[in-house]
């Protein structure tokens, strides 16, 4: 059972649709980021900045779903998950085929790496009773205009952080 988890979440780390987005975004913002200016650097600061840009960009939630596949949302949702990778050691997952039916399946996300699962408590709403905080950045730009102002984009770092037993 555990060896079958562990090819599962190879399969879903390291398949070639992801790794086509994955490179793709990167790409995007290496060559021409759609993002003001520089010193873009995957740190906490940068969320609050790439949020200001965000809100700045859009008045909506109807505004930011109607551009969910330009690349500028893109770009945005994979720096977004970039910071989770480079400051907490997540890792990208997303189904090798796409299945719009399933919750999240079809969109990249991240999350720790199940040999870490120890390290976070499952909730009592965690479905895989292994509490590895997962986040579909897509999903958390969104979340922005649906929760509000009070809502920021470091917010969905807080998930790392380890939850009394």
């Amino acid at each position: 059972m555990e060896e079958q988890r562990r090819r599962d979440e190879q399969e879903w780390a390291d398949n070639p649709r992801l790794n086509a987005w994955t490179a793709a975004q990167a790409a995007v913002f290496e060559t021409r980021s759609p993002f003001d200016g520089g010193g873009w650097d995957f740190g906490v600061r940068s969320l609050d900045r790439l949020e200001d840009l965000l809100r700045r960009r859009f008045a909506s939630y109807e505004d930011i779903l109607t551009a969910h596949d330009t690349e500028f949302v893109g770009v945005a949702a994979w720096y977004l998950g970039e910071v989770h990778v480079r400051l907490h050691g997540a890792q990208w997952q997303c189904g090798p085929d796409p299945d719009p039916r399933g919750p999240g399946n079809h969109e990249p996300y991240v999350t720790v790496p199940s040999d870490r699962a120890g390290e976070f408590p499952p909730a009592d709403d965690d479905p895989d009773e292994d509490g590895r905080p997962l986040t579909v950045p897509l999903h958390e730009l969104d979340a922005l205009f649906l929760r509000g102002p009070g809502c920021h984009l470091r917010d969905t770092l807080d998930r790392y952080r380890p939850r009394e037993r």
